[in-house]
């Protein structure tokens, strides 16, 4: 029983935490897609009607299906392949037609529920249980209590359920060593993770995937030990739940199966595999169907378009995780790729964003459970397995990784329980060494513990998901070294900005929305007369606009991504222990970086048609070097109007090109049959242009000029 209370204290604990902080922290730039995405599904599940007065709204997130409103780093929400751009209006207060219309109808509900976007336009991604339970959240604790507020009560599912794995993992190093001190140190070591501890706050997926991955494994090693039918139903039950969020626990039989082979001597493995005193089934191989049909049944239960499209629907899953798993792109530094493909980056984040003392406190249980592994069922080995084959797995040739340690949440649980089992022993070995019946020892190494693993959630709040620790030199260090982990808030820093901007700007201020993760700034926060609209950004114009940027490692050769780097000097950042994590624009004159003033304009330029084995393009010869800012054609198709278009432009210094300009930012001038595509002040002497079609404004038109710096 005294387990039982020691875990619910610490998972409360830590819920009742999370509770008190929520309203710090912002949102993934996904989040707004799940919100909407939740709300449709109970919509289809309970057979509702649309509420027209919703219709009355602009969409929260600015488009409706089939639409776009990204100039590049396109939200998964937004079908830009399609490329049509929302008609809005001049300014956008969201805020302030929401709050109205929720005062005129006399009834709660949330900001992130349209009719535009039913269950139809979300048959692909991610199974959606989490949500669901998140939207179901939100209309008990938001829209009939209003106890929470309404992005609140999305997120505090993800936090009950961080809760829920705190008190697994609490008991399962207790069930493994029978001390209430491992089960403790392995409680605080995965609450207090920082990356764990940050993303059961904004992230709708990756910490509840971990959780359940851990409560599969724990109900599986009790299965085995002690033969319960009982414990296979949570076994099931937690895959279920596990894959109806993420499909990571389908690596699951690569733990399971060779741990099995480790312990296949034992008395309790032949008792298990021979099923002889479970009445209930008997046969393995039986349980495991009836176990695979509930799981079945579960996944198309909780997908309505499942109900009439199974195949479809798993087929599509399938495809979805195929494609975002394996591929060429890596967001990560250069010099970790081994010959043959091998990929150490992954082996490298564990080392540097895992705090010390669970590094070192999880290398003693490694030690405890390699001279204690005849008992237990050899435990250790499922431990280590569990903790390696999520690193390992993104090690492998041709596996993509592109959001460091938080695609792998799955690994932290184990690697808790190792360091709550690893204190324990650390203890004894203390004890009987040096400090026999010393009172003292256990509550010096927990004050100890609990001291390194509370600092940096302190030092870093809200932003522990940037979390390094000293073995790289902390944030820092991590930046000096080009680990571009520590840019990734994953969106959750957009509410800090939003912050500044509420008591800083002027009234009726502007931003741009400029990229997909612009998505994380939502307009509940912003203050009444602020407006956010991607029809804000002015570029050259300078309309005094502002724009929050987000540090990209690959830095994409896009108009709107470079120009604020380039001319611009931040009127303010956000930052964490000296680093920049969000800097703050205003596109107005009086901070120019650069003197836009010197812009001249050149008419006289070598222009030819060539072709190559990407096909026909044309290649322009300057005289010299220039900075080029813009590129004026005359002549075009009426139906060449604003937004961006695809074509590929590639600048050339001495010989070596750029990389290609694919986006390129377009718009309508004041001369009548003139277009201007505008680009970020890029060296070339050399340019050449490849049109996408021929309804391109360059192919069906004329170079009429080419504006560039003066030095």
């Amino acid at each position: 029983m005294k387990k039982y209370l020691l875990a619910g204290f610490l998972a409360l604990a830590f819920f009742i935490a999370g509770i008190l902080t929520l309203s710090d922290y912002g949102i993934n730039w996904d989040s707004p897609g799940h919100f909407l995405r939740g709300q449709a599904l109970i919509q289809t599940m309970l057979s509702e009607k649309s509420n027209d007065d919703q219709s009355r709204l602009i969409s929260p997130i600015l488009v409706k299906p089939f639409e776009y409103i990204s100039r590049y780093y396109f939200a998964a929400i937004e079908y830009n392949d399609y490329y049509i751009l929302p008609k809005l209006p001049d300014r956008i207060l969201l805020k302030n037609r929401f709050e109205k219309l929720q005062s005129e109808s006399g009834k709660r509900f949330s900001f992130y529920q349209y009719p535009a976007w039913d269950s139809q336009n979300f048959i692909y991604g991610h199974p959606p249980l989490i949500d669901i339970l998140s939207a179901l959240s939100n209309r008990f604790f938001y829209q009939a209590l209003g106890i929470l507020g309404d992005i609140e009560s999305y997120q505090i599912v993800s936090l009950l359920i961080s809760s829920i794995g705190i008190f697994i993992v609490t008991l399962f190093a207790y069930d493994v060593t029978g001390s209430y001190l491992a089960g403790f140190v392995a409680g605080i070591s995965l609450a207090f993770f920082p990356i764990f501890f940050a993303e059961s706050h904004i992230n709708m997926k990756d910490s509840s995937q971990a959780v359940f991955f851990t409560g599969a494994i724990w109900a599986f090693w009790h299965w085995i030990k002690d033969g319960r039918l009982r414990r296979f139903g949570v076994f099931i039950m937690f895959v279920a739940l596990a894959l109806g969020v993420k499909w990571n626990i389908v690596f699951l039989p690569i733990i399971l199966i060779p741990w099995l082979l480790t312990i296949r001597k034992t008395e309790e493995f032949k008792a298990w595999f021979n099923l002889g005193s479970l009445r209930e089934a008997r046969s393995l191989g039986r349980l495991g169907i009836i176990g695979g049909l509930g799981i079945i049944v579960f996944l198309v239960a909780i997908w309505p378009y499942a109900w009439t499209h199974p195949f479809e629907v798993f087929t599509n899953v399938i495809t979805y995780y195929i494609d975002q798993g394996v591929g060429k792109t890596l967001i990560q530094p250069l010099g970790f790729i081994l010959p043959g493909g091998f990929n150490i980056y992954p082996i490298l984040l564990f080392f540097t964003q895992t705090p010390e003392i669970i590094l070192i406190l999880g290398g003693m249980g490694v030690i405890w459970g390699i001279r204690e592994r005849r008992g237990n069922l050899k435990v250790v080995y499922l431990l280590l397995f569990w903790l390696l084959l999520p690193l390992i797995r993104l090690n492998f040739p041709g596996a993509r990784t592109y959001g460091g340690l938080r695609q792998i949440m799955e690994f932290i649980p184990a690697l808790a329980v190792l360091a709550g089992v690893g204190g324990g022993y650390l203890v004894r070995v203390i004890s009987d060494k040096y400090s026999k019946g010393n009172k003292f020892l256990t509550p010096i190494l927990l004050l100890v513990t609990c001291y390194l693993l509370l600092l940096p959630i302190i030092n870093l709040h809200p932003n522990q998901n940037v979390y390094f620790n000293s073995l790289v030199g902390g944030l820092k260090g991590a930046k000096e070294k080009n680990l571009i982990d520590w840019t990734l808030t994953y969106g959750n820093i957009y509410k800090q900005g939003v912050k500044w901007l509420n008591e800083h700007v002027e009234k009726d201020a502007n931003i741009a929305h400029l990229a997909g993760p612009d998505f994380a700034i939502s307009p509940l926060w912003l203050r009444d007369d602020i407006s956010i609209s991607p029809n804000h950004f002015s570029s050259f114009d300078q309309k005094g606009e502002y724009i929050l940027s987000l540090y990209n490692p690959l830095n994409p050769p896009v108009f709107v991504k470079r120009y604020p780097e380039k001319f611009l000097k931040p009127i303010s950042q956000i930052a964490i222990d000296g680093v920049s994590l969000l800097l703050i624009y205003k596109n107005d004159e009086r901070y120019n970086l650069l003197d836009q003033s010197s812009v001249k304009e050149m008419n006289k330029f070598i222009f030819q048609q060539k072709s190559d084995n990407f096909g026909d393009y044309w290649e322009i010869n300057l005289d010299k070097k220039y900075q080029i800012t813009r590129i004026l054609v005359e002549n075009v198709r009426d139906d060449c109007s604003g937004g961006f278009e695809i074509n590929e432009v590639i600048f050339f210094d001495t010989l070596d090109p750029t990389q290609a300009f694919v986006l390129n930012e377009k718009k309508v001038t004041s001369q009548e049959g003139i277009i201007e595509y505008d680009f970020p002040a890029e060296n070339a002497r050399i340019i050449r242009i490849y049109p996408q079609n021929d309804r391109s404004c360059f192919a069906n038109g004329k170079i009429l000029s080419i504006s560039y710096l003066e030095n």
